[in-house]
């Protein structure tokens, strides 16, 4: 299991894709209930631990006491944090040397990037990433892309890995609170024309026995090879709870204000689970994206029709990925590769797998 800890529910950037903080009467600025209650909550589930926002970095004293608190205790779990990268500097280093996985926003190349994000931005996430790995840091460091009209995939993501300075790159599409826009269009004229060009690039690569850190192509392929994602693959209202700052518990950690999402409250001793249903259950790519994502598939904000469309741009890159299957395997027969290798993500960093 892993609990999501919404520090605050403020941002100190607006970017194109949300807009900025939540609305303070569903997500407070600051926690209201007693830490130890919530080091309680994860110590008695050994749960890993994310820490999320808003950008989490707003409220570090809440991540700092957290993480110090079950330094203290038996607790054997993770630490993971999704960040801005803009305020790098408001936790010391011996707490970012305790981080299994580091996200970072950041969505390709400057110009990509600064659009939706602000002027200047790129350069402040790279400036957090060199930091950490000066720093000492060793663990996963993963780009969290978000992807849109503008995005170049292939570009994007081979920019970001040739900077040398992230282990793995993960991308969400755009389809969840944007206007509806031509996804279809895009896809067929370059979205998914770059996955294939990107997926030529990660089997080439593979022959050399370098597996490239694309995190859709390896949990798509851990499905494949092992049958053992999760529904929905980032464990959603099954494996994975966010606790609010007001101390609401909600299956998923963007479904602030949404009835279905509620599970439970910080001193519950069950919590409610949300499960993916029909159709997806009984779709032959199930086995593959699990549903997807667990708010789009109950919300469906872009009604059936749109909701039917990222389906289709999902099964299109699934179907890329899975017709190297064969050749993986036979790689790993080579002893070129090891399924150790390609077992990613190896625990519930809350890379979400399918975007």
């Amino acid at each position: 299991m892993i609990t999501i800890i919404t520090t605050t529910g403020l941002c100190n950037m607006r970017c194109g894709y949300c807009g900025g903080s939540f609305d303070p009467k569903l997500v407070p600025d600051r926690e209201v209930y007693s830490i130890e209650d919530l080091v309680e909550f994860i110590a008695e589930r050994d749960s890993d631990v994310a820490f999320y926002g808003g950008e989490p970095l707003l409220n570090p004293r809440l991540v700092m006491e957290v993480m110090d608190s079950l330094a203290r205790r038996d607790w054997g779990g993770r630490f993971i944090i999704q960040t801005n990268g803009t305020l790098i500097e408001n936790l010391p280093k011996r707490y970012w040397l305790s981080f299994d996985s580091v996200l970072l926003s950041v969505d390709g190349r400057p110009w990509v990037n600064d659009r939706q994000r602000g002027e200047g931005s790129y350069e402040e996430v790279v400036r957090a990433a060199r930091i950490l790995r000066e720093s000492g840091f060793s663990n996963d460091l993963i780009a969290r892309m978000t992807v849109w009209e503008g995005t170049d995939i292939y570009e994007d993501v081979t920019h970001l890995l040739g900077l040398g300075l992230f282990d793995h790159v993960h991308w969400q599409l755009n389809v969840i609170w944007s206007e509806r826009w031509d996804l279809d269009g895009w896809a067929r004229a370059s979205y998914l024309p770059g996955i294939r060009k990107l997926s030529n690039l990660w089997i080439k690569e593979m022959r050399r026995g370098r597996i490239l850190g694309i995190a859709p192509f390896l949990g798509i392929m851990r499905a494949a090879l092992f049958d053992d994602l999760p529904s929905p693959p980032c464990g959603a209202g099954s494996e994975s709870f966010t606790v609010l700052p007001n101390g609401r518990i909600v299956a998923c950690p963007i479904a602030v204000d949404s009835d279905w999402a509620q599970v439970g409250n910080l001193g519950d001793e069950e919590l409610n689970e949300v499960r993916i249903g029909e159709p997806c259950l009984s779709c032959e790519y199930f086995k593959y994206c699990r549903g997807r994502c667990l708010y789009a598939y109950v919300e469906r904000l872009w009604e059936e029709e749109g909701f039917r469309s990222v389906c289709n741009v999902t099964k299109g890159m699934i179907g890329i990925i899975v017709s190297l299957e064969s050749e993986i395997r036979e790689l790993v027969k080579d002893g070129i590769l090891s399924f150790k290798e390609l077992y990613y993500p190896r625990y519930n960093n809350t890379v979400e797998v399918i975007p």
